[in-house]
């Protein structure tokens, strides 16, 4: 696979009254419920201002050809707060995946993948280290079974074209080649979109999108 000069980019909103995301007491940890007495909203919709939604993954799933080599520098996972950080993680097949722990308390990382290998890693102390890689696509959900209010995604995907928005909602795919493709916008929640586009070398394009609250299918 080659590289190219293209870039798209966008801002994702949600529009409507957000759903209201899920509340729990975390008293059956007292590491936890240090760290977040009272009732502690889950960020299922991380909607900002203006409907900026978080945690939305951009990628490439039709255009794309070659075969792109992964990057040797891991991405992180952690478990801090007793909340994985980030909720939404993108990296390349075969790219390490570290997962990590920065709390004093027991944790595990129960990975629920179907095209790779499904694993379950306790972590008892933190500073606890694996590192991990997945030869497949998919989205693979995390959670840990000791709090199971901790939920995380980690992104497989077989080429660098992907991004996760941030809190403005904004995202960039960089580096794309002159071409026409379809791109998927995935949320935890809400039903996925896709979009096509064509671009040239070294254009830029702009492409919002917006999800809508009435979407959101009920828990």
């Amino acid at each position: 696979g080659r590289l190219g000069t293209a870039v798209v980019s966008g801002r994702v909103a949600l529009t409507g009254v957000p759903p209201v995301n899920d509340k729990v007491t975390m008293t059956t940890d007292p590491f936890c419920a240090g760290h977040n007495p009272g009732e502690t909203e889950l960020p299922a919709y991380a909607v900002g201002a203006d409907g900026a939604l978080a945690n939305v993954l951009l990628r490439v799933t039709a255009g794309v050809t070659g075969v792109y080599a992964a990057p040797a520098e891991a991405k992180q996972l952690d478990q801090i707060g007793c909340a994985f950080s980030p909720r939404v993680l993108a990296l390349m097949t075969g790219q390490p995946l570290a997962i990590v722990s920065s709390d004093a308390t027991l944790h595990n990382v129960h990975a629920a993948a179907k095209q790779n290998q499904p694993f379950n890693l306790g972590m008892p102390a933190p500073g606890t280290r694996y590192t991990r890689t997945f030869g497949k696509p998919e989205i693979v959900p995390f959670k840990c079974d000791v709090h199971p209010w901790m939920r995380a995604w980690v992104a497989v995907v077989p080429h660098p074209f992907f991004a996760v928005t941030g809190p403005d909602g904004r995202y960039e795919i960089r580096g794309l080649p002159a071409g026409s493709y379809t791109v998927e916008a995935w949320h935890e929640k809400l039903p996925a979109q896709t979009f096509t586009l064509t671009v040239a070398d070294g254009e830029t394009k702009v492409h919002d999108l917006t999800f809508t609250s009435s979407a959101a299918p009920s828990a």
